[in-house]
């Protein structure tokens, strides 16, 4: 004889279902998580900007040398500098706007911990869509 299933068994099967759902929309966050991640970053990227001077000497170092590094990398840094602050102060005073669109990051890096795409695998990255084979735009001439 088959026993109906008790009132527990079925909450623990809409749960599992229910949460198996949402981990199939997971995938793309919803807009309140794109707003608050908008936001922090912001704030991140406006308090930790001062940190390109640093970094910017060690990476032009890293890439040209120790003396161009030492002469051209602090230049590069205050630019950056402004850069992400600029920038961080912009996400935080319009973090509730999707501006950019979906509330995409301004600088790429997002932050100032993450490295940076080194300059042989951008050159490797595919195209943009719509986009030529040199990352220009594309051009269709009629015949």
């Amino acid at each position: 004889m088959i026993r109906p299933m008790k009132r527990g068994s079925w909450s623990v099967i809409v749960f599992l279902i229910l949460w198996s759902a949402s981990l199939a929309l997971a995938e793309e966050p919803s807009a309140p998580q794109r707003i608050a991640t908008k936001f922090i970053r912001g704030a991140a990227n406006f308090t930790t900007g001062w940190m390109e001077l640093p970094k910017q000497v060690y990476l032009v170092g890293q890439r040209e040398g120790w003396v161009t590094g030492a002469l051209r990398g602090p230049i590069d840094g205050l630019g950056m500098f402004v850069a992400r602050t600029i920038a961080g102060a912009y996400e935080v005073l319009t973090f509730p706007i999707p501006l950019p669109p979906r509330y995409q990051p301004m600088l790429f890096p997002e932050y100032i911990w993450q490295p940076e795409l080194p300059s042989d695998q951008a050159d490797a990255a595919p195209p943009l869509a719509g986009s030529g084979s040199d990352g220009g735009p594309t051009v269709t001439v009629a015949k």
